[in-house]
């Protein structure tokens, strides 16, 4: 495990020196601060826009980051050729993935927290600590993106990035799209479609799971139960998403 944590910082420490990474950052705090701009709305309507648009960009531009990081964290080290510098010392390719996993956790970790705080500073600016419900939310949308960022590392084991990029984008949309498909699903008479969705259903992580943004904006509190349950499901799937990422990587010819 102290290899993978050392493997683990490494890759923290080269991330730290992308410069995509800064300009999604930067990105995502203006849009979080744009939400300022709906100040002619009143005073309650103005905070659910806050909250709303804050919410949503935490997210979206932590995807991003999720998924630009973990695709080029073992690209990078085939392409430079470090990766057999790495094999030739006493380190397994199990090792060599964990490790990557936790860097990119580390990093993702600081970009969510810079912005998580960046928001909850505009709260406050605005008189309005936040509550619980808004650290719940952010706690599922942490787990979502880690979720993201596993999904992407594993592709990565076995899959060109520009097969990953895309592969890693639809995921999003369609494990976003999964109550819409639920609904369509249940009018449908079709047996072979029904079977199809349930099928996909099962094997695509239901990413809106983790979207509790539009309860929490108009006050609808979320139970401990339903964060409990989700954030189980998050964690069994990601067993799983590392558990194929070790074994590709195993696999893999480098």
């Amino acid at each position: 495990m102290k290899k993978a944590w050392f493997i683990g910082l490494n890759t923290f420490k080269e991330s730290l020196r992308k410069k995509t990474l800064y300009i999604l950052l930067v990105v995502a705090l203006v849009v979080i601060g744009a939400s300022k701009a709906f100040s002619f709305l009143t005073a309650e309507e103005e905070l659910k826009m806050i909250k709303d648009v804050s919410f949503s960009g935490i997210e979206f531009f932590g995807a991003l980051i999720a998924i630009f990081i973990s695709l080029t964290a073992i690209s990078n080290e085939i392409e430079k050729r470090t990766i057999y510098t790495l094999f030739s010392k006493p380190i397994t390719r199990q090792n060599f993935f964990i490790g990557k996993f936790f860097g990119t956790i580390l990093i993702l970790l600081l970009n969510f927290i810079l912005m998580s705080l960046f928001f909850i500073g505009l709260l406050i600016f605005k008189k309005s600590p936040p509550d619980i419900q808004v650290f719940k939310t952010l706690l599922l949308i942490f787990i979502e993106l880690i979720l993201i960022a596993s999904i992407t590392l594993t592709v990565a084991t076995f899959a060109s990035d520009a097969f990953n990029v895309i592969f890693s984008f639809f995921l999003y949309i369609v494990g976003h799209l999964t109550s819409y498909g639920n609904q369509l699903a249940d009018r449908t008479e079709n047996v072979i479609l029904k079977g199809l969705w349930k099928i996909l259903h099962t094997v695509v992580p239901n990413y809106e799971n983790f979207n509790i943004r539009d309860k929490v904006v108009v006050g609808i509190d979320v139970s401990w139960q339903y964060i409990f349950k989700t954030g189980i499901y998050g964690i069994l799937y990601l067993a799983v998403v590392l558990l194929i990422g070790s074994y590709f990587i195993q696999k893999r010819e480098i």
